[in-house]
């Protein structure tokens, strides 16, 4: 087993020493200033998740991290799993703190909604700036 994580073009060890819970958090942290720094040393030589959690702020500054929806439920097929996270995937786009989000986990309220959505959604794209006249 390798002891490298791929990122992108590049390869960055593996993060120890925390719960997988915290080392998922860790990982976050980590791609995101990946993203901004790509050259820096640091992403290679810091592998403790603690390191990368508790220098979070001075990393990568104020920035919201995606928080992680449940699973989706009630599915009849592969098809229509893939049309619900889809769907679920732009209303978070639009609105990523929408309660509806972790409280609809039944994959037919997404996809008998998804004309709602589109409308929602297409209305959120079209909105005139708030300066515009």
């Amino acid at each position: 087993m390798s002891n490298q994580r791929d990122m992108g073009d590049q390869s960055l060890p593996k993060l120890q020493g925390a719960a997988r819970k915290q080392l998922r958090y860790a990982y976050q942290i980590r791609d995101l200033y990946a993203v901004k720094n790509p050259g820096a040393e640091i992403l290679h030589t810091e592998t403790q998740a603690k390191y990368w959690i508790e220098n979070r702020s001075s990393l990568i500054g104020d920035v919201v991290l995606p928080k992680r929806l449940p699973p989706l439920s009630g599915a009849k097929n592969e098809k229509q799993i893939k049309l619900a996270f889809a769907i679920r995937a732009k209303v978070q786009s639009v609105l990523p703190e929408s309660p509806m989000l972790r409280s609809q986990t039944d994959v037919l309220f997404w996809i008998s909604n998804r004309r709602v959505f589109d409308f929602a959604y297409l209305g959120y794209l079209y909105a005139p700036a708030e300066n515009a006249d």
